[in-house]
């Protein structure tokens, strides 16, 4: 009697392990990958290089959500380091191949699509930092 308790057991518990997996796969870390569309999915981190190879950008992700993301200089100077969260969204940065601020982001969480969507129009940067009043398109 013991000993068919004792398998019972052990099947119960590899059941409900193989179920977690399944159900929880996404958040195990180095699961981070993109689907043919574009969209993150998993657990992990993402980075974005300059041409010259140099770091630019570093974000991380949980469950296919972004939550944080650092932008560097191409001299590995870090720019900023933002958070992201679903009631406060986050903001979020592109820059130029000089690693100098081409434009800046807001961004809100967006349930229907789990992702994170621009929330208005960007601000643009001219190539000495400041933002441009009125512009329309990126300034290169």
């Amino acid at each position: 009697m013991r000993r068919r308790f004792d398998v019972v057991l052990i099947a119960v518990v590899a059941i409900a392990m193989v179920v977690c997996l399944i159900v929880y796969w996404d958040a195990i870390p180095g699961t981070y990958h993109e689907d043919e569309n574009g969209f993150p999915h998993g657990t992990g981190q993402r980075e974005y290089l300059y041409d010259d190879g140099s770091l630019m950008i570093r974000e991380w992700y949980f469950r296919g959500l972004i939550y944080r993301a650092t932008w560097f200089k191409p001299d590995g100077t870090e720019i900023a380091t933002e958070t992201y969260d679903k009631k406060s969204g986050g903001i979020g940065y592109f820059l130029r191949q000089d690693g100098t601020i081409k434009s800046k982001y807001v961004f809100v969480y967006s349930p229907e699509d789990n992702l994170f969507v621009s929330a208005s129009r960007p601000i643009y940067y001219d190539r000495d930092g400041q933002p441009v009043p009125g512009a329309t398109e990126p300034i290169e």
